[in-house]
């Protein structure tokens, strides 16, 4: 099963991050940490970008066997939406996102996103 998220800042004084997903594109459900995302082995998790602060989350999902994806141009996200007259919101941006290919998006891997936190606490 593919799930598509959007990361985004909580309105409350910008701090943390938001998570919205669904798998459909009609229900939409918010949660605070990757995760707490049902994903199960052999799922795919789309997103459009992935905060250091979500790192854990991410590495917890790796381990329970989904495989996770993040755009590698947040500039494509913007341009879609615009083609599609789509709102800015969060719906509107996992919607553009359920209509990129695959092929924009990078696979990470816990390898990665390790070395990745040491090289930003340094």
């Amino acid at each position: 099963m593919k799930f598509y998220a959007d990361v985004h800042r909580s309105k409350r004084n910008d701090e943390g991050y938001r998570i919205t997903y669904t798998t459909d594109g009609t229900a939409f459900k918010h949660v605070d940490s990757l995760g707490e995302i049902p994903a199960g082995p052999g799922d795919k998790l789309f997103m459009d970008t992935l905060p250091p602060q979500h790192t854990d989350g991410a590495i917890e999902l790796l381990r329970r066997g989904v495989e996770v994806y993040y755009l590698r141009r947040l500039t494509l996200l913007k341009k879609v939406r615009g083609e599609l007259r789509l709102p800015k919101s969060a719906r509107g941006d996992i919607k553009a996102l359920m209509s990129i290919e695959e092929r924009w998006f990078r696979r990470v891997t816990e390898d990665f996103l390790v070395v990745r936190r040491m090289i930003l606490a340094y």
